[in-house]
């Protein structure tokens, strides 16, 4: 056993948080994550049910199929481009170099590009 490691509890409620967050990420955006951190709500959606989270993970990937899709076309997908223009990020040694070239990234993740972060995090399985 590794010297301060976590209980195998607290290793599998961070595992279940961040499946979580990948979650909206691969249905919106990786600024949704900076969004979700600036409004101080990660442990309201660390807290909410996986499906949940499909549902509005879905709901962003297709907001026409909503009931609301004002709500997402007018006000989240504009602040989420908003933060994108203005908070460029790229994340450098965060994910595996050779899981970045299987996907067809280079060793820096650039998050302002959607079309490769979605094809990062969609590689990710959720059950």
């Amino acid at each position: 056993m590794l010297k301060d490691a976590p209980s195998e509890r607290t290793f599998q409620r961070w595992h279940e948080y961040g499946c979580k967050f990948i979650i909206l990420t691969a249905g919106g955006s990786f600024f949704l994550l900076v969004l979700i951190a600036g409004l101080e709500i990660r442990w309201k959606v660390a807290s909410m049910r996986f499906v949940v989270l499909y549902q509005a993970a879905k709901m962003l990937r297709q907001p026409g199929t909503t009931s609301t899709p004002q709500l997402i076309t007018n006000h989240i997908i504009p602040t989420i481009a908003w933060i994108r223009s203005n908070m460029p990020i790229c994340l450098r040694n965060i994910f595996c170099s050779l899981f970045l070239t299987s996907v067809g990234v280079g060793e820096t993740l650039d998050c302002t590009d959607v079309l490769i972060t979605d094809k990062v995090f969609d590689q990710f399985k959720q059950q």
